[in-house]
């Protein structure tokens, strides 16, 4: 009897980019000019087989390192794409390998050290610079990207002072702001390793206790669900719920002003109801843009695989901006 075959989703998440010039090549270069610039240096570098190593965390003096470098980089003429591989190196207790046909572990500390790998894809065909992520929870993620892209444009190429992150949404953060009243029940996950970048103001707020809880039991992902809605009784009017409400206000103003704050959680969901009482939900994950696909569930795929999944999608997602 054959196996039968376990899948899992691989998502592709979709941002634009925007490279602000310095003053003195301003009238020389524009953003879609800078980003080609940093794409063709990164991979003059990979084809004399070097990379550039860059700590994210550089300027946080109580916070462990995370360097990222490309590890794979190319870039067609024709497409006008760069394909590329950002490596995370990663920290802290390393696993062992188990020696195949046995049960005996081998310490993998001479062997090197563990890096969890990004593929991503930039398409500088059009007026925006697209940049295409195949996700990784544990590798690299797009402000890493950003970052990197931003360094080597500023402190390499002398280029850009600074990058705006552009996030695609539908619309339903300006709608729920418009609507929302009461809220009735919040489902929300973090990250421990995005605690750092979540707006100061509102963390201390609303999340303080998970930087505590993260530094007692070191989680892959905190997830807090509230209910306030009583099921079972229909209430003519129900008890206003001030402290969520407000969170989710706020919440909702950052995501609106600072885009880049939505990509610090893995999941915000809320059930509101608006000044009617009509019940809505919220669903930040479904509010950006993602392509998902199905693959086996213990493949890792190739910058090459990652592309032939996503490509076709990225050239649609150039098209619709463009028009």
């Amino acid at each position: 009897m054959s196996q039968k075959t376990i899948l899992t989703d691989v998502q592709f998440h979709f941002f634009s980019l925007k490279f602000k010039p310095l003053a003195n090549v301003r009238d020389s270069y524009t953003s879609g000019g800078i980003c080609k610039e940093v794409i063709l240096h990164l991979t003059n570098i990979k084809k004399h087989g070097e990379a550039i190593l860059c700590d994210r965390n550089e300027k946080r003096t109580k916070k462990s390192s995370r360097e990222v470098f490309i590890s794979s980089a190319s870039f067609d003429y024709n497409e006008r794409r760069a394909k590329m591989t950002m490596a995370l190196i990663r920290k802290g207790k390393r696993p062992k390998l188990m020696q195949k046909g046995t049960f005996k572990l081998k310490s993998i500390k001479d062997l090197g050290d563990i890096v969890e790998v990004t593929h991503f894809f930039i398409d500088i065909s059009g007026d925006n610079n697209v940049i295409c992520t195949e996700r990784n929870p544990n590798g690299p993620n797009i402000h890493d990207i950003t970052y990197y892209l931003q360094k080597i444009a500023k402190v390499d190429l002398s280029l850009a002072r600074t990058t705006e992150l552009i996030v695609p949404n539908t619309g339903t953060i300006e709608n729920s702001m418009d609507k929302i009243k009461n809220v009735l029940k919040f489902d929300v996950k973090i990250r421990p390793s995005n605690l750092d970048f979540i707006e100061s103001k509102f963390k201390n707020n609303y999340f303080s206790g998970f930087e505590i809880l993260s530094k007692i039991y070191s989680p892959e992902a905190f997830r807090i669900e509230a209910f306030f809605k009583k099921n079972g009784r229909k209430l003519i009017k129900r008890k206003e719920n001030k402290i969520a409400t407000s969170m989710f206000k706020e919440a909702l103003s950052i995501f609106n002003s600072d885009p880049e704050q939505t990509e610090f959680y893995e999941n915000f969901d809320v059930v509101y109801e608006d000044a009617k009482g009509i019940e809505d939900t919220f669903s930040l994950l479904k509010d950006k843009y993602i392509i998902t696909y199905k693959i086996e569930a213990d493949k890792d795929l190739s910058l090459k695989e990652s592309y032939a999944y996503i490509s076709k999608d990225i050239t649609d997602f150039v098209n619709r901006n463009e028009n």
